[in-house]
């Protein structure tokens, strides 16, 4: 077993089980909810949870201290988290140090931003300089920062002068004693202990998970107080942190090219992190074309690998569309299959990435269950109304959203469901919906929903 341990777990047994729930939350892109549900008895099983005895390390006695609860696995699932994403950042930074050989620190720059990070922000320096072997983000509880990678060409196009020297009193320590054990470190000012190291650079895997497991034990009280978030709010919340690297990557919002770049920042990720994955999809006996099935399998070409296998699960069959151009039909048919309708004249990608997004949901209703939560909270005091006053039949609760055809719902067994949150709020920030770019709209007018496709996009599994 590879090195793990948890605050006040002193039991082998219970070290794996929650060892074995955080490898595979990472690995199939958990929620916190599903974490929990998988976790919880078998703590339960072991009196590994609520109040018990316990060893105390540093006296040697036996003490009764909090053990499992919620609020301990909220920790350890966000800093399991936190941790492995900068890991895989780091990564990338490694592989493509040559042709981007400069890291960028950046801050929010709120009235919740530490001083220190403050001060830290717009420091330019080489990849491989001492600073970053310490202040590579996170540094601290709830920290987030970022940094960014550049080329030459990035400094020149944004203006960036490499900084020559880290900030004033980057070198500076302070000591931290850990009242569980007893043992004192020297943990650099305006970094929160267990938090001074560099992730990506801790190899192999047996002191990174230590490094890890002291950050879990000196989770401060504030923390461990927090409220368990839920489903839909933690996929917002992986997906806030991306929108801010991802926007400050792209540049100023209000510059010409900030949609493509933003765009193309989102796909490369996509493509690097979570692959591509193979349609299955044949043309339809009723007229369906070859030209058709290929539109489709290169716009789905954008979505996840998993999300791909997930759909491959129901078969697809491209078929004519009719007066209406295109349109998806659930597989509720007579052979099970779904079906896209699209007609030669509609060779949008946009408008095959929207209804294979419809295929999508239906093949994995647990991910639309997400769009739809968001949906209901938004909507819950809005009554349907007609979207377009052209089209009376279209109707929906167009609440909060930047284009009014995203809460149109429609009559299924168990009563109104808005299939469009889903589809379009995908189509949005992957293409242009007839020739319109709203990503730059998102970014401003509705970051939650930009957060939520991207925290989903970049990080969800469907089971």
């Amino acid at each position: 077993m590879r090195s793990f341990t948890v605050a006040k777990a002193m039991r082998l047994d219970v070290l794996q089980d929650i060892r074995s729930a955080v490898d595979s939350a990472l690995a199939e892109g958990r929620s916190f909810a599903q974490f929990h549900k998988e976790l919880e008895p078998l703590l339960r099983e072991k009196d590994w949870w609520g109040r018990g005895a316990r060893l105390d390390p540093k006296t040697g006695k036996i003490e009764t201290a909090q053990l499992g609860s919620a609020r301990r696995l909220r920790i350890i699932y966000d800093t399991n988290l936190r941790m492995a994403h900068a890991k895989g950042r780091w990564e990338r930074i490694e592989r493509t140090a040559e042709a981007r050989p400069w890291l960028r620190y950046v801050a929010v720059q709120d009235a919740r931003t530490r001083p220190e990070h403050m001060a830290w922000h717009g420091t330019v320096l080489p990849w491989d300089h001492p600073f970053w072997e310490t202040h590579y983000p996170p540094c601290g509880w709830r920290c987030r920062c970022v940094v960014v990678q550049l080329s030459d060409d990035d400094l020149e196009a944004f203006g960036f002068t490499p900084s020559g020297t880290p900030p004033a009193g980057w070198d500076k320590a302070r000591p931290w004693t850990n009242k569980r054990t007893g043992e004192t470190v020297q943990v650099p000012v305006g970094i929160d202990p267990g938090f001074q190291h560099n992730v990506g650079l801790l190899k192999p895997v047996a002191p990174a998970q230590k490094h890890l497991a002291e950050k879990i034990a000196a989770a401060p009280p504030d923390l461990a107080k927090a409220a368990e978030a839920k489903e839909l709010d933690d996929w917002v919340a992986l997906g806030r942190g991306e929108r801010e690297r991802l926007v400050e990557e792209a540049g100023r919002i209000g510059a010409v090219d900030f949609e493509p770049r933003l765009r193309e920042a989102i796909r490369r990720e996509l493509r690097e992190r979570r692959g591509a994955g193979q349609v299955a999809a044949e043309v339809g006996r009723d007229g369906g074309s070859a030209a058709a099935v290929q539109r489709v399998k290169e716009a789905a070409a954008l979505l996840p690998r998993s999300w791909i296998e997930a759909a491959n699960r129901v078969p697809l069959k491209v078929v004519r569309g009719g007066k209406r151009g295109a349109h998806w039909s659930a597989h509720a048919w007579g052979d099970g299959a779904g079906r896209i309708r699209l007609s030669d004249a509609k060779k949008s990608p946009s408008v095959a990435l929207h209804e294979y997004t419809h295929h999508i949901q239906d093949a994995a209703p647990d991910l639309d269950a997400v769009f739809i939560a968001l949906h209901r909270r938004r909507t819950k005091d809005a009554n349907s109304e007609v979207l377009y006053e052209h089209l009376p039949k279209e109707k929906g609760r167009p609440d909060d959203y930047i284009e009014r055809y995203t809460g149109r719902e429609y009559f299924r067994k168990g009563g109104l469901h808005p299939a469009e949150v889903i589809t379009t709020s995908v189509e949005q920030v992957l293409h242009t919906p007839r020739g319109r770019d709203f990503l730059a709209r998102l970014a401003l007018d509705d970051p939650e929903m930009l957060d939520l496709v991207l925290g989903l996009l970049l990080h969800y599994d469907p089971v």
